[in-house]
C-alpha cells in the first residue's frame, strides 16, 4: 500500500516510519525542507523508550508533492488550522479512490475534510503516543503511553464503507511495524479522553508559560482546571460519551502526583506560544464550547480561556518587552 504522511514532522514521521517497518511504501510530504532533506539522504533516525535506537529508511521525503504522486491512503497530522491550506497546496497525493485519515489533534478536522473528500474515504483516529523533532531527520520518542494498551486508535467516518479493506490493512501494518494499533469503534470515546488532557494542558499551560505539572501543584491553578475538566465531561456526556467528571479528576490528579518534582512537560501549546505562532486552540477549547452550545451546555471556563489565547496569539507584536 502507498501511504503519504502529510505532514510528516514529529508525530507523523513516528507514524510513518513504523509504517514503513511494517511494509508499506511511505512518502513524507511536509514544508520543512531540511526535515525532508535530512530523511531522503539519512533516513529517519528515531530513539524511542525501551527500544534501541534506529534509523529508518523511507521511500521518499519531499516538500513537493507532486513528486510524491497519487497515494492509495494519506494521514493527515498537520495543525487543524493548517488543514485546509495543506490539501490545497498538495492536491497530488490525492486520487479519486484515496482514503484520508485524520490524525490531528481535537475536535472538527474531520468536519473540513468532508468539505474535499466523500465521508466513505475520511477516517478519524487519535494517538497516544509521543515524538519529540530533536534535529532534522531526527526524532525522540514512545509508541504509547505507559498507561495505554495500544497507540493509535482510529475508525472509517462510515462503518459500511467500501474502502474498510485499506484501515483493516493498515492496522495490520501498523502492528507489524511495531506500533501498537486499533482499528476500533471506541475512537470517539478515546479521542475525548485525550481531549481531556489537552484541555488541561495545553491553553492554560501555554497563557502562563507553565508546565502541566507546575500548573497542576498550584492551589488555584487545580481549580481553573478541574472547571475546565467538568465542562469538558459534561459536553462529552451529552454528545453521548459518558464521562464522570469527578472519576476522571481523581484518575487525573492521581497521575499527576506520581509525576518527579524535577519533571516539567511543556506541551506543543506553550512550545506555540513561546515562538509566537498560531496554535490549536479553536480545535481544542473551542471545540468544546461550540460543542457546549449544540447541547445546551454552559462552558464559561473554556470559553475564558478560549479568548484569552486568542488575543495572546493576535498581539505577538503588541507585548510588552521591558
Amino acid at each position: 500500500m502507498k501511504i503519504g504522511i502529510l505532514g510528516a514532522g514529529a508525530m507523523g514521521s513516528l507514524v510513518g516510519a513504523h509504517l514503513m517497518k511494517g511494509g508499506a511504501e511511505v512518502y513524507f510530504v511536509d514544508p520543512y525542507v531540511k526535515h525532508m532533506q535530512a530523511v531522503e539522504r539519512e533516513g529517519l533516525h528515531m530513539e524511542l523508550e525501551e527500544q534501541e535506537e534506529e534509523t529508518v529508511k523511507i521511500t521518499m521525503a519531499v516538500s513537493d508533492a507532486s513528486k510524491a504522486g497519487t497515494c492509495d491512503l494519506v494521514i493527515l497530522l498537520v495543525k487543524g488550522m493548517n488543514t485546509k491550506s495543506s490539501i490545497g497546496a498538495n492536491r497530488e497525493l490525492f486520487g479519486e479512490d484515496t482514503v484520508v485519515i485524520s490524525l490531528q489533534n481535537g475536535l472538527g478536522n474531520v468536519d473540513i475534510l468532508k468539505e474535499f473528500f466523500p465521508t466513505g474515504q475520511i477516517g478519524y483516529g487519535v494517538l497516544k503516543a509521543s515524538a519529540t523533532l530533536r534535529a532534522p531527520g531526527r526524532i525522540a520518542g514512545r509508541v504509547k503511553f505507559p498507561y495505554s494498551p495500544k497507540g493509535v486508535w482510529f475508525s472509517p467516518l462510515e462503518k459500511d464503507t467500501p474502502y474498510r479493506h485499506l484501515f483493516e490493512e493498515m492496522e495490520k501494518i501498523l502492528e507489524r511495524g511495531g506500533f501498537p494499533a486499533a482499528l476500533s469503534e471506541q475512537t470517539e470515546a478515546i479521542m475525548w479522553d485525550k481531549l481531556f488532557i489537552n484541555i488541561l494542558y495545553n491553553a492554560p499551560c501555554a497563557l502562563v508559560q507553565l508546565a502541566g505539572e507546575d500548573f497542576m501543584r498550584h492551589e488555584e491553578g487545580r481549580k481553573l482546571l478541574k472547571e475546565l475538566a467538568r465542562e469538558v465531561c459534561e459536553v462529552a456526556s451529552a454528545r453521548g460519551v459518558p464521562m464522570d467528571p469527578e472519576e476522571y479528576w481523581k484518575k487525573e490528579r492521581e497521575n499527576m502526583a506520581q509525576v518527579p518534582l524535577n519533571e516539567h512537560h511543556f506541551t506543543s501549546t506553550v512550545l506555540d506560544v513561546f515562538k509566537q505562532r498560531k496554535t490549536e486552540v479553536e480545535f481544542l477549547n473551542g471545540a468544546v464550547c461550540r460543542e457546549g452550545k449544540k447541547y445546551g451546555i454552559p462552558t464559561p471556563y473554556n470559553e475564558a480561556v478560549y479568548y484569552l489565547l486568542r488575543v495572546r496569539e493576535d498581539t505577538y507584536d503588541l507585548m510588552f518587552e521591558g
